[in-house]
Parts: C-alpha cells; structure tokens; sequence
C-alpha cells in the first residue's frame, strides 16, 4: 500500500528548486558585478594615481615657486635695506675724508676764530653761539690752546658741507665731530653747552670709543647698537667714521645720527600675500622693526616689545612651534634660509635674509595657504573632475548591470522550464502522490535527472511498504532493553543498601522475580573449598524445598549453574536438543528456559545467579550483557555486604578488647590510688572530698551506669564512664528550691562523657610516661653494665644501680653451678654466694 511520505522528505530540495533560477540570475549578476567593480577599481586606482601624481606635481611646483617668491623678495628687500645703510657709512666716509684733509692742512682762513667766537661758562666749560650753524663744546679744565684754536677753526670748515647733507638725508638727525682734546662739534646746533654736563668727555662715548685705533685698526666705518634717541627721534643708531691726517694721526671721530622710522616704514610696506608681513631684527635678536598685524600674530602688546627691545619668549603669548626659536638664533648668527613654522595653530613660511652693513636680519612671515592658493584651486578642479567621472562611471555601471539583468533572464528561463516540470512532479510526491512520475523531455543533464528521480521514486515506494515493519520490530527490541536496564539497575540499586548478607540473597531474588517475570530466580555461592555452590536464596516454592534440604551443585559437573561457576562465563539452556537434560529438576517442572550469570567480584567468582522461565526460548545473547551488569552489581553488593560483616565482627572484637583492658588499667589504677574525690562550692575552691561527704547516690549511679536524682530533686549523680564501664561519678546539687531539667540532665551526661574520655586521655599518658621511665631506667643500668668487660666489674656495677633505684640496704647474688652426684649420677646443684 501507498503512504504519504512526510513534506520533509522534499520541502528543502523542492524550496532549491525554486530558487535555481533566481540563482542562475544573481550568480550571473555577481559575476557582472564583480567585473565591473574590478574593472572600476583599477580604472578609479590609476586615475587616483594620475590625480595624486599630478598633484604632488603641482605642490611641488608651486611650493617651489612660492619659496623662489619669497625667497627674492626677502632678497630684494634686504639688498635695498642694505644699499640704505650703505649710502650712510659712504657719506660719512666721505665727510670723515674731508674733514682729515683739512685737518692735514691747518691754516687760518678767517671763516670762524675760537678765540672770539667762543665763551667761558659759569661751569668752566666753553661755548659758542646758538646763532651759529654747529654748536661747539670744550669741557671744562680743557684749556683751549693755540693748537686746539687752531684744529677748531680749520674743522668749522665743514659748515659747507653738513648742513646740505642734513637737508638732503631726512634719516640724518645729526652729524658732529668730537677730537682727542675732547671738543665736540654738533650739527644741527642745539646749544649742545645746557645738554651735557661740564664734564662731558666725547672721548668715552661708545661711537668714539668704537673707532678708535684701538677697536678699528682698519680705519673704516662702524655701526652702534640701535638706542632710543633722548631728543624724541625715536629709535636711531649712529655710524662713527675715525679722522685721521695725511701722517696718520689720529685726529678723532665724526659720526652721524641716522633715525630708523624710515627703517619701520620700509618694512612695514613689506607684504607678501594678503596678511604676510616682514620684521627686522639685530644680531643681539633686538627688535628694529615690526608692523602692527606682526605683533598681532605673535600676540605681543606693541607696549610691552616697543623697539630696541629684545625679542625673547617670556613676551610672545601666541603658541609658536618650537623651530621659530631657532630660526631667531640663526638670524642673530647672519645666516639665511626658509623654513616652514606654525604660529596659532596655522602653518607659516618664514623666509630670513642678513643686512650684512649693519649686522640686522629681514624676515617674512606668511601664511603657506596663501601662497599654494593656486595649487589648492587646481588641487579641487582635479578633484571635481575626478567626482564628475566617478559619478558618469556609477551610471554607466547601472546601465551595463540592467542589460546583463535581463540577458539572465532570458536565459535562466530557458534553463530552468525542464527543471519547474520537475519540481512540480517532486511537489505532487511530496504531497503523497508517490505513483507519479517524471516525464523524460530531453536529453542531456537534466533527462538523466529525470531518469534518477523515477527510480528514487520506485525505491521510495518500497522503502515505504517495508518501514513500518522494521520500525516496529526494532522499537520493539529497544524498548525491551531499556526497560531491562532500567530494571537491573533498580535492582543493584535496591540491593546496594543492604549489609545483612542473608537479607540480601533473599530479596535480590524476589526483586528479580517481580521485576523481570521469572518463574524461579536462585543465588548460590561456593562453599569455603570451592567445590560446591550452595544454593542460598529463592523465591519459588520448589526453590524453597531445595533451601530446606541444603541444595548444592558441583561445580563444573552438575547443570548450567556447575558450568558457570567453573568457567566465570553466563550460559543459556533452552528446551531443545542437548540443554533440555538440565530441565529435569522435579522442583521446578515448569522450567522451559534457563539461564546462568556469574558472580564476579574482584576477579573472583563468588557463586551464579539461576534464572528459569516457564516459556521457550525466552532469553536470548543479547539478554546477556544487559543482566550480566545487574549481576556484577549484586556481585559487589554481596561482597560488600560479607566484607561489611567481617568488619563489624573484627570492630566489635577490637572493641572488647580494649573494653577489657581499660577496665584492668582503672582497676589496678584505683587500687594503687587512695580514694579520689573532689569538691568546690560557690566559693569557686576545689578541695579533696573527705569520706564524710559520700553519699549513697554516689555508688548507684555507678552501679546503674544511669544518672540518679536524689529525694528533693535538687541533687543529681551523674556516672563517669570509660568504655562502657563507670569509673566514678558526679554529685551536682542546686540549691533546695531548684530542681533539675531534662535539658541539664542531658548536657550533665554529655559534659561527664567528656571528662571520662578526659581521664581516659590522662590514664593512659601516666601510664605511657611510667613505662617510659622504667624503659629509661632499664636501659641507663644496661648501658653502665654493657660499658665495663670485667664480669666481676659488671656485677658490682648492677648491684650498685639496683641497690640506688630500689632502695634497698642489703643486695646478693648467688650462682647456682649443677654437678654430677658421684653417688647416684644425678644432677645437684652447688650454691655459691
């Protein structure tokens, strides 16, 4: 007959089925995807490539360019600050020229006369008129000689120079000469007599002292440091030239005031991009120059760094890269060079320059993204050209996807048409329809298919007729196992908590028959010689007549039971053939199968369990090993249970022995003690109990090893026992209104079985300490005796430790020699002290 087979059985194949079409399409699609992305990546890769190439390119081009930019109009504009200080020291080399030439030719020209011309002061110093072009100063005590007269009037010569110069060098503030005597003459005159002190020595000023042979043995022009000048011109810095004759002489030092806002001018017009600015500096890093948007960057107050002042980083608050410190110190060191630096956060170029006249340092600052503008813009065109093509790409990878979409379509269809016919066919099987059949449309893969799917149909078909039988039969035989093991295993648990051996035997035998259904179960064990196997236990009635006579098989020779206990293997007797011999036991007529499982405990067979069936063929190999476990724990649980009773048997012995010797110890122990006792009241003092104080109670409750109470109930004598035997007692008494619990009973007997088990404790560590002690004693003489060889030494030596330990006054040994009676030839005795 047909069954439905289960929906299982095809709905995934059926669901693959399905979908093998939609497969076809999407790997098709993978694979178009995955060449289109390929082909992508490399082309969106190389492009990228190009891009970056082009870029790094056009950085570098560009950051090439806007250093050579920077790097000129740093160059430009120190060399035009340069040629400023230049065209200085050329004039007042030319001026100091002049003047030593005319000095070189001292004659009176009748222009100017000292000698009229000047006036002695209050102070002692000399001066000339304010009306005049220069003012001229003699300290005082300088007298004014013929020779100094005469060097005055020939350098007032120069009026027709220096005042044109002044006119024609704004910059030029003032120009003066100072001679060795120490006479000064200042252009423009500013009534120089009520600026400086009578005192006042030219010679030791700096600008003198600076050209002086000295300090300038090449006799040219030299630079001051920048200083703020008193007459309110601002920052300024002097160029000193020396004067020297036609013979060499020095003759002194003219020097010319130059001021530097025009300096600041400059360098404050000095912009490279949109806020890039330009500073200058000394080599003592002293500040000539900065703009306002320059203190700003550098987050300086113009008031806090006015000019002249050095430029360190206790006054610079904006956060300025480390490297800007050492671009400063390589700009004080004359050196040149372009770096890049970060001010605030934002990255700068820094580009330095040397004035190399002066010993002053030009630098430009400006911001790097000014400059790369140009390599940014073109940076984002490349950029917007890339996303342009990227974004035509993604559609034109859309489009070519579309296509190939419907290209698998077409395709999968025409492929998967035989397919759906089949799944179909698989869907009215699946269904229970399972006489149905393909139909072979086609050659190739997919008839063959249909070919295989008609014969797993046919198989299926007679797989199905036959499945139910062979379910049964083996869930049968599963089930009759499980429930054997589940059996045998209540059963070795049952026996497993008996000790009592004889228990045991019995009721393993009922619990077997009532589990299993057997019609006789049997134990029998070997006898002590190994000969017989006696039967011990039975649930049958026939079993119990053969438990009455002494049943007993030998083993080896007689029935299954023989044979098992001989070879330690199970054997089965059926009703047939050779095994039916076995059956004529007319104790259990019943019998049609038998079947005999050792008992193995520890290797060694202890005996067999006999079991018998009333029906045939009842047992079978496999009922074997599922019994043989239940066997083996009966096994364990019978030895455990002999072992178990040797135990108890060999503990109660040990027990008794001991028992029996604890009480000799306490006898002998109270014999050789006066009578003990002991009191204490509440007084908290323990004092030794005098005779007067027993009590009748005292004896019973040692007679009846009970504690007893007394008659007003307020008095109870507890027993002390030791192993079973009272040693002593307690006598507790409460005050006459009290009366004793149960409770206190109960913790009384507790407390006096721990003080017996206490004396117990300290009997038997008098005892062991006693016998220390005599063993100490013993082996002291033997060792003293053992030290001496002379026997007559040896003797004296054990009478003297004797006569010590015992104490005894009088000690004699005799020797006791047997001799032959000459007379009757029998042995005497000869007493010699």
């Amino acid at each position: 007959m047909n069954k439905r087979p289960s929906k299982k059985l095809f709905g995934g194949k059926l669901s693959q089925t399905r979908s093998l079409r939609t497969r076809l399409m999407l790997g098709n699609m993978v694979i178009t995807i995955l060449a289109i992305t390929g082909m992508g990546y490399y082309v969106y890769y190389r492009a990228q490539q190009a891009n970056t190439f082009l870029t790094t390119q056009l950085d570098q081009n560009v950051q090439q360019q806007a250093r050579e930019k920077l790097t000129a109009a740093s160059s430009e504009q120190s060399i035009y600050l340069d040629n400023f200080f230049l065209s200085i020291r050329r004039d007042i080399t030319t001026l100091g020229a002049a003047l030593g030439k005319m000095l070189s030719q001292t004659t009176e020209t009748g222009y100017w006369d000292a000698a009229q011309s000047l006036s002695l002061l209050p102070s002692g110093s000399l001066d000339n008129s304010n009306n005049e072009p220069a003012s001229v100063f003699i300290p005082q005590n300088t007298p004014l000689t013929d020779s100094l007269a005469l060097e005055l009037n020939t350098a007032r010569q120069i009026d027709f120079i220096v005042p044109p110069l002044l006119e024609a060098n704004p910059d030029v503030v003032a120009i003066y000469f100072g001679g060795t005597s120490g006479e000064t003459i200042y252009y423009p005159n500013i009534d120089l007599a009520n600026i400086v002190p009578p005192d006042f020595d030219v010679t030791k000023r700096p600008w003198f002292v600076k050209a002086t042979p000295a300090q300038n043995p090449e006799r040219k022009a030299v630079w001051s440091d920048p200083y703020l000048d008193a007459a309110l011109h601002g920052l300024v810095i002097t160029s000193s030239t020396p004067i020297y004759d036609d013979r060499g002489n020095f003759r002194g030092v003219t020097a010319m005031d130059i001021q530097l806002n025009r300096i600041t001018e400059i360098v404050a017009d000095i912009q490279v991009g949109e806020t890039g600015y330009a500073f200058l500096i000394d080599k003592n890093m002293r500040l000539i120059a900065m703009p306002l948007n320059g203190y700003q960057d550098l987050g300086i107050l113009p008031e806090a760094l006015p000019l002249g002042e050095t430029l360190d980083q206790t006054k610079v608050t904006a956060q300025v890269s480390p490297e800007f410190w050492g671009l400063m110190a390589d700009m004080a060191d004359g050196k040149s060079g372009l770096a890049t630096i970060s001010i605030g956060g934002s990255e700068r170029f820094i580009v330095y320059q040397p004035i190399p006249e002066v010993g002053y340092s030009l630098a430009i600052i400006v911001p790097t993204q000014e400059l790369l503008a140009d390599a940014i813009a073109a940076n984002e065109q490349i950029a917007q050209g890339t996303r342009r093509t990227v974004v035509v790409s993604i559609f034109l990878s859309i489009a070519i996807l579309a296509a190939a979409l419907l290209a698998t379509l077409g395709i999968g269809n025409r492929l998967t048409r035989p397919l759906v016919a089949l799944t179909q066919t698989a869907e009215e099987i699946s269904g229970g329809n399972i006489n149905v059949e393909a139909k072979v449309g086609e050659r190739g893969e997919i008839g063959t298919l249909a070919q295989a799917f008609n014969a797993m149909t046919a198989r299926l078909r007679d797989m199905i007729e036959n499945l139910e039988t062979r379910v049964a039969e083996r869930t049968s035989n599963i089930e009759r196992r499980a429930i054997l093991l589940q059996t045998a295993a209540e059963v070795g648990h049952s026996v497993a908590s008996t000790r009592d051996i004889n228990a045991l035997l019995t009721q393993t035998t009922h619990l077997i028959s009532q589990r299993f259904g057997f019609y006789h179960v049997g134990i029998f064990l070997l006898d002590e010689r190994g000969e017989f196997a006696v039967l011990q236990a039975a649930n049958s009635e026939g079993g119990r007549r053969m438990l009455e006579r002494g049943h007993k098989l030998r083993v080896g020779q007689t029935g299954i039971v023989g044979y098992v206990t001989a070879q330690g293997q199970a054997r089965i007797a059926l009703d047939v053939g050779d095994d039916a011999v076995f059956f004529d036991n007319p104790d259990l007529p019943q019998t049609r199968s038998e079947m005999a499982l050792p008992l193995i405990a520890s290797g060694a067979t202890l005996g067999a369990i006999d079991v018998q069936s009333e029906k045939s063929g009842a047992f079978g190999e496999e009922d074997i090993a599922t019994l043989q476990v239940m066997a083996d724990q009966i096994a364990i649980a019978i030895e455990n249970a002999r072992l178990f009773t040797e135990g108890q048997a060999a503990l109660e012995s040990a027990r008794r022995a001991y028992g029996e010797v604890s009480r000799k110890g306490w006898r002998q122990w109270l014999d050789e003690k006066a009578e003990i006792g002991y009191f204490i009241s509440s007084a908290d003092k323990v004092t030794p109990a005098s005779p007067a104080t027993d009590d009748p109670g005292f004896a019973q409750a040692v007679q009846s090893g009970q504690a007893v109470r007394a008659e007003d109930g307020a008095t109870v004598f507890v027993p002390l026992r030791v192993r079973g035997e009272a040693i002593g007692a307690l006598r507790l008494a409460k005050p006459p209104e009290e009366k004793w619990s149960d409770e206190e009973l109960a913790l009384t007997n507790t407390l006096a079985g721990q003080l017996g088990a206490a004396l117990e404790s300290a009997r038997l560590y008098e005892e062991t300490a006693s016998r220390a002690e005599r063993e100490r004693t013993v082996t002291e003489i033997t060792t003293k005796i053992r030290g001496a060889t002379d026997p007559q030494t040896m003797l004296e030596t054990a009478m003297e430790e004797l006569r010590q330990i015992l104490g005894v006054e009088d000690i004699r040994i005799r020797s006791l020699v047997p001799q032959k009676d000459k007379e009757t030839g029998e042995d005497r005795v000869d007493q010699t002290v």
